[in-house]
């Protein structure tokens, strides 16, 4: 008898096309769910989801490695032969509409851990209305007028190829016209800075939202409990800090440039491109000076509320599943 998962609305039937390859329907659904939101996934979340057996699992994804459509590989840092699987077969990527998805390369280990907590907030949450991809999000978001420019955006590659990547993170984002919910998954990192860019680059949308009537709300995903813990006392600091001189828009556009520009300068060598602020000195006390500005505890939080969460599964050295 076939397993019976919940229902995930956000689906939209995009799962036929993996029905049509010959893949049976709570099949079909996983690998369009691992698709959009992660490209990996752990034995034990596919077992807990159709609430099956170990050996209904170990077919599965069998089956995925034999048709060359997936592999397996030693999970970093679990110290208990814990394994996870990357789907990156072309042919379901480009039956699902989305064949150049970044979900489908290999990742560091940092990237790894984020897109596995993605996937597990996802799966906790199978209910929300996600908006699975870049372009379903820049969809929503966009609409009623809001500035495409103002959305959270990052440039990559070359100064002369630099391509420009809305929500670069990947991060699960949930939406309609009431409420909006936004995942940050924390990876392991030992400072905030991930955190404090994430939030800087939502502020514009986040205020936006709220004046606009639609509820914000954020949600951490971590690996371990003391990451919760600290998390928590993050957000609460952060609502219960008075309110600052926040930047403008174009600040915030200066700041973002400025910023991008300093990384590339750093990553390769190049000074180039910090020409236009003056050099390296002066864009450095440039982007100090704007991001303490942008500091979310200075500036406060445009946000209604969050959550935290820990994902026991993904906790380091986590026995195997």
């Amino acid at each position: 008898m076939a397993p019976t998962p919940p229902e995930v609305p956000h689906l939209g039937g995009r799962d036929a096309a993996l029905r049509a390859l010959g893949f049976p329907p709570y099949q079909a659904a996983w690998l369009t769910l691992v698709c959009l939101h992660s490209g990996v996934f752990l034995r034990r979340q596919f077992t807990e989801h159709h609430r099956c057996s170990t050996k209904t699992t170990h077919a599965f994804v069998h089956r995925l490695i034999e048709a060359r459509l997936a592999r397996e590989h030693p999970l970093p840092g679990s110290g208990a032969g814990l394994r996870y699987a990357r789907v990156h077969g072309r042919g379901l990527y480009r039956a699902l509409g989305i064949e150049h998805a970044r979900h489908r390369r290999a990742a560091q280990d940092m990237v790894l851990f984020r897109r596995l907590l993605s996937l597990e907030y996802v799966l906790r949450q199978p209910s929300l209305p996600w908006l699975a991809t870049e372009a379903e999000k820049v969809l929503h978001f966009g609409r009623g007028g809001f500035r495409l420019a103002r959305l959270p955006r990052r440039l990559h590659g070359p100064a002369r190829r630099r391509t420009r990547r809305f929500f670069p993170l990947g991060l699960p984002v949930a939406a309609d016209d009431r409420s909006a919910r936004f995942v940050y998954a924390d990876p392991g990192r030992e400072t905030d800075r991930e955190l404090r860019r994430w939030t800087d680059e939502h502020r514009a949308l986040w205020t936006h939202l709220r004046e606009s009537g639609v509820t914000v709300h954020v949600a951490v995903i971590t690996r371990t409990a003391a990451a919760q813990r600290r998390y928590s006392r993050l957000f609460a600091a952060w609502l219960d800090a008075p309110s600052a001189q926040p930047l403008s828009p174009e600040e915030r556009e200066t700041l973002a440039a400025a910023d991008a520009d300093l990384d590339v300068a750093l990553a390769t060598g190049n000074p180039r491109p910090l020409e236009r602020w003056g050099g390296l000195n002066p864009c450095r006390r440039l982007v100090i000076s704007l991001r303490r500005r942008a500091d979310p505890v200075a500036a406060g939080v445009p946000i209604d509320g969050y959550s935290t969460h820990h994902a026991h599964g993904l906790s380091p050295r986590s026995p195997a599943a």
